[in-house]
């Protein structure tokens, strides 16, 4: 009997601890299939993350592509003030060479990109002309004098055309233009007569010398007041 009970006793535990690795068996089990089953949605929803990324674009290409607008509008606006700057090159140049003149640098300058001949330093080369502005004051004599030292002579109005930087000088310079004291007619300085296309000549008391004023105007004066003059030389 006692033989019989000791070896039940043997079954049930030999039973007992089976049951045991069976539980624990059966846990791991669960334990890798949740384990594996966490992976796929993981995978799946990186997928989603990508494809959503794919098809939204961040906010570094939306920027970039700002950016790159930006820039082109940017070039258009350049080229587009470029053409402007351009096509005003000769008013440009106009007044640069007065203001030159005016200050009296140490540079001509030459417009039109065409060849004006040989101009003495620091004059002034317009088409077929050299001129400079001189800023000491002095009578119609002197400052013709002063011009033939320079091998050159007071301002003439040839053509508008030709000379047409001229009608934006201001102030009063003397010119080669002056009354014949035999029949009171106006000549230039070279002996030509005087041609009311050539410019317009506004007749002051007193005055049988002409200064030049701007855009194309002539004012008679009193030949000994001192005013600023304009030298000149054909080149052609």
């Amino acid at each position: 009997m006692k033989s019989h009970n000791y070896m039940m006793g043997l079954v049930r535990d030999r039973w007992a601890h089976h049951n045991i690795e069976m539980s624990e068996s059966h846990n791991y089990k669960l334990k890798l299939g949740n384990r594996s089953t966490s992976v796929p949605g993981q995978k799946k929803r990186s997928t989603l993350v990508t494809n959503t990324s794919g098809g939204n674009p961040s906010p570094f290409v939306v920027a970039r592509a700002i950016a790159l607008a930006m820039g082109i509008r940017f070039i258009v606006m350049a080229m587009i003030c470029s053409a402007i700057i351009i096509n005003s090159t000769q008013n440009l140049l106009t007044i640069m060479i007065i203001l030159i003149a005016l200050f009296n640098q140490a540079a001509p300058v030459f417009l039109n990109e065409t060849y004006c001949g040989p101009c003495p330093q620091n004059w002034i080369c317009h088409r077929n002309n050299c001129y400079q502005f001189f800023s000491e004051r002095k009578d119609w004599l002197q400052s013709q004098a002063s011009c033939m030292s320079h091998n050159s002579s007071l301002l003439k109005i040839y053509s508008k055309e030709e000379q047409d930087f001229l009608k934006l000088v201001k102030s009063y310079h003397w010119m080669g233009l002056i009354q014949n004291p035999a029949n009171g007619s106006w000549q230039w300085e070279d002996g030509s007569i005087f041609s009311p296309s050539q410019l317009t000549l506004v007749e002051m008391e007193n005055g049988a010398c002409v200064v030049y004023g701007s855009s194309f105007k002539g004012y008679t004066e009193n030949c000994s007041t001192p005013n600023t003059y304009i030298c000149m030389q054909r080149i052609v």
